[in-house]
């Protein structure tokens, strides 16, 4: 009983300073309630397995553990959590090895003095399961980012082999402990060096967490100068069109007159028909009867069809359109600049984007483009494809921005084809 009882507050405090450390790094899959219903059923089935399964295998059995806690608990990739179980494991396993050898190696005890010693060996587990519970809860609280779901894995290979040898080398120095092959103070200095290894290991998992955020910036800051000077440029095209119908608009006068005056009317409507279908050509490739929605989508219209794309549209009458217009230029544009972004990575003929801004009780908008393959998990875009952000541009402003309304917001992927799509009350902003 007494067995049970302490594998089970040890698997406690690691599996809560385990949630904590994949807290720091992934955003979290359910809501508060879920996790404390969740949290005993995960203690009594891993005590269960850890308390029948032979002692060498404890290592993968609690890796095992962690990862499906966590697969039920943040919102990542299979191996992610199989690389970050094995990191936070091997924090745990280093600094429990690294309390115990420090103590024997400084008070001359035996193993099985101390194990004789209640008080003691309980007092040191505690402390040693709590070092770890505090590192992670620090970790959590000085990190401000928490989402690395666009990071290459591949970066997390390394630290994740680097710990794992950690977890051997450890096994392998209490074997020879046990055999009286090794004094407690070379294996208090050996586990030192161990856990200076392991917290490099952590160190360079920050590193290469923070390397890629600052580099999916700097691509989110080149993609967003590219999109402007896109957009200054369908502007200026635009702009360059409507001067020369100004321009043009005397001489159409003149020869429609003149149409007029010699009762040729067939062809006065004719020459009306010809200068109507121009003038939505050159000037509006959609008219919603906003100003502000038809400057976004014909914007986005001439940077789609300039990169061959072949962009379609399904609109109705948006003039009592309520929303905030800067909140629409966000939601929009980022949206559009992310189905651009995917087809241009495409074949030409393969090149398709669907727009819907529809108008009724409320607002719905939703933006469907042929892509490349991504994963789509609780909401979320998740790729491990090397170099690849596709669809990451600007979603998590559309998903702030959003909130300030009573909206709904979705994405999709099927059949090669990515849905975005939004529903928002027309109230605007009180």
């Amino acid at each position: 009983m007494n067995t049970f009882l302490f594998t089970s507050l040890w698997l406690s405090i690691d599996l809560i300073y385990s949630h904590l450390f994949f807290d720091s790094f992934f955003p979290k899959r359910s809501h508060r309630f879920q996790r404390f219903l969740l949290f005993p059923l995960f203690v009594i089935a891993g005590t269960i397995l850890l308390i029948f399964s032979p002692s060498t295998i404890t290592p993968i059995v609690t890796i095992f553990i962690f990862s499906l806690a966590n697969w039920f608990l943040h919102t990542t990739s299979k191996v992610h959590l199989i690389f970050f179980s094995i990191i936070v494991y091997s924090i745990g396993c280093t600094i429990d090895n690294l309390v115990f050898t420090s103590f024997l190696a400084f008070s001359g005890w035996h193993y099985t003095t101390l194990q004789s010693s209640f008080p003691v060996y309980i007092f040191l587990s505690i402390f040693s399961h709590g070092l770890p519970l505090l590192l992670c809860f620090i970790l959590n609280r000085s990190r401000k980012r928490k989402h690395i779901e666009t990071s290459n894995w591949n970066w997390y290979f390394i630290p994740a082999v680097l710990s794992f040898m950690c977890i051997l080398m450890e096994l392998y120095l209490n074997n020879c402990f046990q055999h009286s092959q090794i004094d407690p103070f070379p294996l208090s200095v050996c586990a030192t060096f161990i856990a200076v290894f392991n917290i490099a290991s952590l160190l360079l998992v920050s590193w290469i967490e923070q390397t890629s955020h600052y580099r999916e910036e700097a691509l989110l800051l080149h993609a967003q100068i590219k999109a402007q000077s896109e957009g200054i440029e369908a502007l200026s095209l635009s702009n360059s069109a409507q001067r020369k119908l100004t321009h043009d608009f005397r001489a159409h006068l003149e020869t429609l007159n003149s149409l007029l005056e010699n009762q040729s009317f067939q062809e006065a409507a004719e020459y009306i028909t010809k200068l109507r279908a121009e003038h939505t050509d050159r000037i509006l490739l959609v008219n919603t009867h906003n100003s502000a929605m038809d400057a976004i989508l014909n914007q986005k219209a001439f940077i789609a069809k300039k990169h061959n794309i072949d962009i379609q549209f399904v609109v109705n009458d948006l003039s009592p359109l309520l929303i905030d217009a800067v909140d629409l230029t966000v939601i929009i544009s980022n949206l559009m600049d992310n189905a651009i972004e995917a087809c241009e990575t495409l074949p030409v003929h393969e090149r398709q984007i669907h727009v819907k801004a529809l108008l009724d009780d409320a607002f719905f908008f939703s933006i469907r483009n042929r892509s490349e393959p991504v994963h789509v998990c609780d909401n979320m875009v998740i790729t491990t494809k090397p170099n690849t952000l596709l669809h990451g541009y600007g979603l998590q402003n559309v998903r702030s921005t959003l909130n300030k309304y009573d909206s709904y917001f979705g994405i999709d992927y099927q059949n090669g084809w990515f849905l975005a799509y939004a529903e928002i009350q027309n109230t605007p902003l009180s």
